[in-house]
C-alpha cells in the first residue's frame, strides 16, 4: 500500500515522472558502475595482452560497443514506449513479438557488418566471436526493453552492473587461465549478457505462428524504430570510427595503443551523457521542443563533466606511468585531446537525445554532416602528425560536429532558459583547470587536488538536493494572524500540473524544523480531538506530518477554513477510491472472482495511491484479464512479481491484486481462512460503520459526479474479520514498513477489544509469528498511551530492531518447519536487508 499525497487528479505524467526519477538515480548508479568496471577491464588487459593484442582487442571492442550503443537505445526504448502505452494483454504481446524481430534481425546484420570489419584488422576466430557478441548483445536487448517498459527499473540497473561485472570476471578467466587472448578477451561480452535470458518477457498469451506473422506493420512504429537507430548508430559511429581507423592505419602498433588506450579514458563524459539521457528522455518525450527541462539536462552534464574532464586533461605523466606499462608512453601526451574530445562527443549525444525526444529525426543530415568533417579531420591529421595529429585532428571534427548540430538545435527548439549566466560556469572552469594545470609538476599535490575536484563533481551529480522554496503569501492574500484558530483558506493556489504544490513544499522544509510545535498539534487534533488556536507557519508544518501519518483529512476537518483546500483534494481523493473499488470489483464478481478488500478504513478517508483486493490462490492472472480496459497501466515490483501486480486506471487510486496476503513473496495470512472467516462492509462486530462520512451511510462525500457508490450497498467485496484486520496490520509493519503510522495506529485503536485481541494471539500462533506480533501490538499500545497522555512520539513510529529481526527468524522457522522451504530461505535472508534500509532511510530528511 503506497501512499500518495495527491491521488485526486492524477494523469499518468505525474506518476511516470516519479518513477522515472526514482528509476534514473539507479540506472545513473549502475552507469558509474559500469564505466568503472569496463575501464578497470581495458587497464589490466594492458598488462595482460601485449601491445599487438590490445590494438586487435580495441579495435574489436569499438566495433561491439558501436553496434551494442544502437541497440542499447534502439529495441529497449521501442519496447518500452509500446509496452507503456499498451492497454491489454494482446496489445503488449504484439509489441514484445515486434521488438524480438527488429532484435534478432538487426542483430544478424549488425553481426554480419562487424565480423567483415574485423576481418580487416583480427584474424577469422577472433572476428567471429566478435560477430557473435554482437548478436548476443541484441537479442537480450528484449529483456532490458521488458523491464524497463514494466518499470522494474531497479532490477534493470542492477543486472546491468551484474553484466559488466560478470565481463570482468569471465574476461580474465579467459585471458589468464585459457590463454586465449584477444579472442577470450572479447568473448566476454557475449557471455556477459546471458543472464538477461531470465529474465525475458513472460506471461503473453499468444504465441501462435499465426501471431508471429501478424507482427506489427505500423509504419509510424518502423519509421521511429529506423530514425533512432539511425541518429544513435551515427553517434556510436563517432565515438568509435577513429578507435578503429587506427587500429587498421600503417602506424606504430605502441602508438597506436597509447591512443586507444587515452580515447577509452577521454570518453568518461560519453558515459556520463549517457547516464542524463536516460534519465531525462522519459520527461523530455512528453514536453515541447526547446522545453527548459533541457537546459536542465544539460546542466546536470555539465555540473561533473567539465571537472573530470579538467582532471583528464591535466594529469601528469608521471601519475600515468603507474597506470601504463612502458609501450603507453604517449598516453600523458595525448590525454588533453581525447579528453576535450569526449567532452564535447557527450554534448553532441545529449544533443541528438534532445532531437529523438521530439520525434527531430531530420537532423540526421546534420549529424552526418558532422561526421564526414570528423572523419576528414581525422585522416587529414593522421597524414599531417600521425597519431598525435589524429587526437587533435578528432577534437577538431567532434567539435565542429558539435557546433554543426548545436546551431541547429539553438535555431529548431532553444536550450530553455538556464539558471545561471554562462560565465559562471565558464570562469570558475578556465580558473580550474589553470589550477590543475599549475600542479602537473607535483603529482602528488595534483592527485589530491584533482580527487578533491572529483568527489566534489560527483556529489553535485548524485548526493546533491534542493531545498524547496518555502512560500509567501502572494499580493492580496489574506492570512490570519498568530494564534488565530479559524480564519480565511491560507493555503496557496492550486499549482500548476507537475509541480510540487506550496503546501508540500512547506511541508518539506518546515516540518523538521517545527516539528517540536507541528507534531503536537497534529497530535491534539487528530489523535485526542482537541481543536486549538495554530497559526499558519505552525499549521502548514501539521499538515507536512500528517501527510507522512495518512491524516491530512482529519487535519483538514479539524480546521476546515485554514485547510479548505486540502479538505476538497482529500474528498474527490475519497470519491475516486470509491468510484474504483466499485468498478474494478463490480467487474471482478462479473468473472466469478471474490476479492477481500485489505488495510483500508472504510469508514475515514483514504489518500493512498492504490487499494489492495486479495482474489483467490490462482485467480490472480484471471483477475487481471477481467479488469482488461478497465486499466492503463500495468506494474509489478520485482521481488513481488508473482503475487501482486498494480493495475493504474487513467484517473484515482489503482487496484493492488494480491494472490495471496504475503510480503515480498513470503505468505503470512492463509488466504482460504481470509476468505472463509470474510464479512460483507459495513458490519464490524454486529454494528454498522459510524462516521457520517462512511461507505456504507450514505454519501456524506462518497461519489464522484453521480458515481455509483450512492447506491446500495450490495457492494461486490469482503472486509477481513476483526482479527483478521487486526492481524493485516500489525503484519504490514512487521513484514514490510518496520512502522507504524498515526492512521495505523488508530485503526488498531478501534480493533482493541479483549475478544478481538486474543482471537488475534491465536491466529498468529498458528501463522507462526506470535512472538513478533506480540512485541509489535505491545509497542503500538505503549505509543497510544503516551499519545493520549500528550507525551512526544516519533510518528511515524518506528518498530524496534529487534522485533523486527525476531519476527523474521521466528516466522521463516515456522516455514521450515512446515517443508516450506523457499519461502523460508527467502524471508531469511530478505530479513535483515529490509532491516537495514529502512533503517537509513529514517535517516533521510
Amino acid at each position: 500500500m503506497s501512499p500518495a499525497g495527491r491521488v485526486a487528479e492524477r494523469p499518468p505524467l505525474h506518476q511516470d515522472e516519479a518513477t522515472a526519477v526514482h528509476g534514473a538515480r539507479w540506472i545513473a548508479t549502475a552507469v558509474v558502475l559500469v564505466g568503472a568496471l569496463n575501464y578497470a577491464y581495458t587497464l589490466v588487459l594492458t598488462r595482460m595482452l601485449d601491445v599487438s593484442q590490445y590494438a586487435s582487442f580495441a579495435a574489436g571492442q569499438g566495433l561491439v560497443v558501436c553496434t551494442a550503443a544502437v541497440a542499447v537505445v534502439t529495441v529497449p526504448w521501442m519496447l518500452a514506449q509500446a509496452l507503456a502505452r499498451a492497454r491489454s494483454d494482446a496489445e503488449r504481446g504484439e509489441a514484445v513479438r515486434f521488438a524480438v524481430v527488429t532484435a534478432v534481425l538487426g542483430g544478424v546484420v549488425a553481426a554480419a557488418a562487424v565480423g567483415c570489419v574485423a576481418m580487416g584488422f583480427a584474424s577469422t576466430p577472433t572476428a567471429l566471436v566478435v560477430a557473435g557478441s554482437t548478436l548476443a548483445i541484441y537479442v537480450t536487448r528484449v529483456s532490458a526493453g521488458w523491464l524497463q517498459g514494466t518499470e522494474r527499473l531497479r532490477t534493470l540497473a542492477v543486472l546491468t552492473a551484474v553484466e559488466a561485472a560478470l565481463k570482468f570476471g569471465v574476461g580474465l578467466f579467459f585471458v589468464s587461465a585459457l590463454g586465449l587472448g584477444e579472442a577470450g578477451a572479447l568473448a566476454a561480452f557475449g557471455v556477459a549478457v546471458l543472464p538477461y535470458v531470465f529474465f525475458r518477457p513472460r506471461g503473453l498469451r499468444d504465441g501462435t505462428r499465426r501471431a508471429w506473422r501478424s507482427v506489427s506493420v505500423d509504419r509510424q512504429l518502423w519509421r521511429r524504430a529506423g530514425g533512432v537507430a539511425s541518429l544513435q548508430g551515427v553517434v556510436a559511429l563517432l565515438a568509435a570510427v577513429d578507435i578503429v581507423l587506427v587500429a587498421m592505419l600503417p602506424t606504430d602498433r605502441a602508438a597506436a595503443a597509447s591512443y586507444q588506450a587515452a580515447v577509452m579514458l577521454g570518453r568518461v563524459p560519453l558515459f556520463l551523457a549517457g547516464a542524463v539521457s536516460i534519465a531525462f528522455l522519459p520527461a523530455l518525450s512528453r514536453r515541447r521542443a526547446g522545453d527548459p527541462l533541457t537546459a536542465s539536462a544539460l546542466r546536470m552534464y555539465l555540473t561533473v563533466a567539465l571537472p573530470l574532464t579538467v582532471v583528464a586533461a591535466t594529469v601528469p605523466g608521471a601519475v600515468l606511468t603507474k597506470v601504463f606499462p612502458a609501450g603507453y608512453a604517449t598516453v600523458s601526451t595525448l590525454m588533453a585531446c581525447t579528453a576535450t574530445a569526449g567532452l564535447a562527443l557527450g554534448a553532441l549525444a545529449l544533443l541528438v537525445t534532445f532531437a529523438q525526444a521530439v520525434n527531430d529525426y531530420a537532423c540526421l543530415r546534420t549529424l552526418l554532416g558532422g561526421l564526414a568533417l570528423y572523419v576528414a579531420a581525422l585522416v587529414s591529421g593522421w597524414v599531417t602528425g600521425d597519431v598525435l595529429g589524429m587526437a587533435i585532428g578528432g577534437l577538431c571534427g567532434t567539435v565542429a560536429a558539435l557546433l554543426l548540430l548545436a546551431v541547429r538545435h539553438a535555431r529548431r527548439q532553444g536550450f530553455g532558459v538556464a539558471e545561471r549566466p554562462f560565465g559562471r560556469v565558464v570562469l570558475p572552469l578556465l580558473a580550474l583547470a589553470a589550477g590543475l594545470a599549475l600542479l602537473r609538476p607535483y603529482p602528488v599535490v595534483w592527485f589530491v587536488a584533482a580527487l578533491a575536484v572529483t568527489v566534489v563533481a560527483l556529489w553535485r551529480f548524485f548526493g546533491r538536493r534542493r531545498a524547496a522554496p518555502v512560500p509567501a503569501p502572494g499580493p492580496g492574500q489574506d492570512v490570519p494572524a498568530d494564534g488565530a484558530g479559524g480564519g480565511r483558506d491560507t493555503e496557496p493556489r492550486t499549482p500548476a500540473a507537475g509541480a510540487p504544490g506550496p503546501v508540500a513544499a512547506a511541508g518539506r522544509t518546515r516540518a523538521v524544523v517545527h516539528d517540536e510545535r507541528s507534531v503536537p498539534l497534529l497530535v491534539d487534533a487528530v489523535w485526542r480531538g482537541r481543536v486549538r488556536p495554530a497559526g499558519d507557519e505552525e499549521l502548514l508544518g501539521a499538515l507536512a506530518a500528517a501527510r507522512r501519518n495518512q491524516v491530512e483529512g482529519r487535519l483538514a476537518r479539524a480546521y476546515p477554513r485554514q485547510l479548505a483546500r486540502t479538505l476538497s483534494e482529500v474528498e474527490r481523493a475519497t470519491g475516486l477510491f470509491r468510484r474504483n473499488l466499485v468498478e474494478s470489483t463490480d467487474r471482478l464478481r462479473a468473472a466469478g472472482i471474490p476479492t477481500v478488500l485489505i488495510k483500508a478504513d472504510l469508514a475515514g478517508d483514504y489518500v493512498y495511491g492504490n487499494f489492495d483486493l486479495v482474489v483467490p490462490p490462482g485467480r490472480l492472472r484471471a483477475a487481471q484479464a477481467a479488469l482488461d480496459g478497465w486499466y492503463a497501466h500495468r506494474t509489478t515490483y520485482w521481488l513481488e512479481r508473482s503475487s501482486k501486480v498494480l493495475l493504474e486506471p487513467p484517473s484515482g487510486p489503482a487496484a493492488h491484486l494480491h494472490g495471496s496476503v504475503s510480503w515480498f513473496g513470503v505468505p503470512v495470512v492463509p488466504t482460504e481462512r481470509l476468505f472463509a472467516r470474510a464479512q460483507r462492509p459495513g458490519l464490524v462486530n454486529g454494528s454498522v460503520n459510524g462516521p457520517a462520512h462512511g461507505l456504507v451511510n450514505g454519501p456524506a462525500h462518497g461519489s464522484v459526479n453521480g458515481s455509483p457508490v450512492d447506491r446500495a450497498p450490495d457492494h461486490a467485496w469482503l472486509t477481513p474479520c476483526p482479527s483478521d484486520r487486526l492481524r493485516i496490520w500489525l503484519a504490514h509493519a512487521l513484514f514490510q514498513n518496520l512502522t507504524l503510522d498515526l492512521s495505523e495506529l488508530l485503526a488498531l485503536r478501534a480493533l482493541l477489544h479483549p475478544d478481538v485481541v486474543e482471537e488475534a494471539r491465536r491466529e498468529a500462533a498458528r501463522e507462526g509469528w506470535s512472538a513478533g506480533g506480540r512485541r509489535a501490538l505491545a509497542a503500538a499500545v505503549a505509543a497510544m498511551e503516551r499519545l493520549d497522555r500528550g507525551e512526544p512520539v516519533p510518528l511515524p513510529l518506528p518498530l524496534p530492531v529487534r522485533t523486527s529481526l525476531r519476527v523474521g527468524a521466528e516466522h521463516s522457522g515456522h516455514l521450515l518447519v512446515e517443508g516450506r522451504v523457499r519461502a523460508a530461505t527467502r524471508e531469511a535472508s530478505l530479513r535483515v536487508p529490509l532491516v537495514v534500509t529502512k533503517r537509513l532511510r529514517r535517516r533521510v530528511p
